[in-house]
């Protein structure tokens, strides 16, 4: 009786164990990639009903349909997604973060996939036309950014720090500001919205790219595969032309 006993204990043993093994297989081994951006960078990323979109969140949802990977957003300030990527709270950074040597010894960069302008930005009627205007003037800009190098470039600056350009342009409607430093794409839909500012030139052009942990290199080079390709089949050309970039 005791060996029946203890044969059926082992049997529900091998089936529980079995069940345990398809349920890990199923559930829990497969991996949610959490992705690190700043949603307030429009037509970049922004929120729309509390869901990160644009033209960035659009090429992370074609990647993840390419590379075959599920993720999720963590959305938090500029200035915390490349040490998010070290410390490995994020997995990716997608958020029109641009290339630079001095980012590249903390992070790895994939293939740049825009290449935009960035420009100045000021309220009509100040009398600033021209970057030689600027000279002695205030500027805000994001922290983290590499607009904070451009604007202590020009002659006399003082650089004043925002946790984002939403914070920067309440401060140069207000006059706390005489300037602001944005990607052209995105200085268009802030005038679009605030019709009182202008583009008065350009500063500089900028390749942007995804950013990944240095330890991460199998993962990076899986996501530029992929990214190459959505590059040369005309795929980011067609979100360009979407997000009227």
């Amino acid at each position: 009786m005791k060996k029946i006993i203890i044969s059926i204990m082992v049997l529900l043993f091998v089936v529980f164990m079995g069940c345990t093994k398809d349920e890990k297989k199923d559930g829990v081994t497969e991996k949610v990639y959490v992705v690190g951006t700043n949603a307030e960078y429009p037509p970049y990323e922004y929120l729309e009903n509390n869901k990160v979109v644009g033209f960035d969140a659009d090429i992370i949802e074609e990647l993840s349909k390419r590379v075959g990977f599920n993720y999720k957003w963590s959305n938090m300030n500029f200035d915390g997604l490349i040490s998010a990527l070290q410390a490995k709270k994020v997995d990716m950074v997608i958020a029109g973060m641009t290339v630079t040597e001095e980012r590249k010894n903390f992070i790895n960069f994939s293939t740049p996939y825009v290449s935009p302008n960035i420009c100045y930005i000021v309220l009509k009627d100040k009398g600033l036309n021209s970057s030689k205007d600027l000279e002695n003037k205030k500027f805000g800009v994001e922290l983290g950014t590499t607009e904070e190098s451009i604007a202590r470039k020009v002659p006399g600056s003082v650089v004043i720090p925002f946790t984002g350009h939403t914070a920067a342009l309440l401060a140069l409607k207000a006059n706390k500001i005489d300037a602001m430093l944005l990607d052209e794409t995105v200085a268009q839909k802030y005038m679009e919205n605030n019709p009182e500012i202008e583009n008065i030139g350009v500063a500089s052009g900028e390749s942007k790219a995804m950013a990944f942990n240095k330890s991460d290199e199998e993962l990076k080079n899986k996501i530029d595969m992929e990214l190459k390709k959505m590059l040369g089949d005309g795929t980011i050309q067609s979100l360009k032309e979407k997000y009227g970039i």
